[in-house]
């Protein structure tokens, strides 16, 4: 019997413990306070934008380290200008790791409806290639979404 996508996500889901939940959930909040308390510029323990390294290009996700820890420190704006999409995706984050706790400490599962949507997924990649491409041309509105 073949599966779709979302079937196979939500047979998985069915499958994970609590144990496996309280150890993800624990490595979060510890990866959270390690970004609160060391900050990635200045530590070797964060690794760094191997794509920027060789190309010396800007990828989607350059800055976001750097704007986690401008968020944990309730720098809203720092956050913005190091990485506006890492910024702007972070409900949707967020939300979806909170359905996946539900989900596993329930019988009742709620369904991920509009991640599996095929426009959402189109309008996600088409928003991501374009911030790319945006945040590295040179001229002066587009350089406000390179980091700082």
């Amino acid at each position: 019997m073949l599966f779709s996508g979302q079937e196979i996500i939500i047979e998985c889901m069915r499958k994970v413990s609590l144990p496996y939940l309280i150890f993800f959930s624990t490595a979060a909040v510890t990866g959270l306070l390690l970004y609160f308390f060391l900050y990635p510029s200045y530590s070797a323990y964060f690794p760094k934008c191997l794509f920027f390294t060789f190309t010396g290009f800007y990828c989607p996700g350059c800055g976001s380290q750097r704007a986690m820890v401008a968020l944990l420190h309730a720098d809203i704006l720092a956050a913005l200008h190091n990485n506006i999409l890492f910024v702007l995706s972070l409900p949707f984050l967020i939300y979806s790791f909170i359905v996946f706790m539900r989900n596993t400490l329930n019988k009742n599962k709620i369904k991920l409806r509009f991640f599996y949507d095929p426009l959402f997924v189109k309008i996600v990649i088409v928003l991501v290639i374009a911030f790319s491409i945006l945040r590295n041309i040179p001229s002066y509105p587009f350089t406000l979404l390179a980091p700082l």
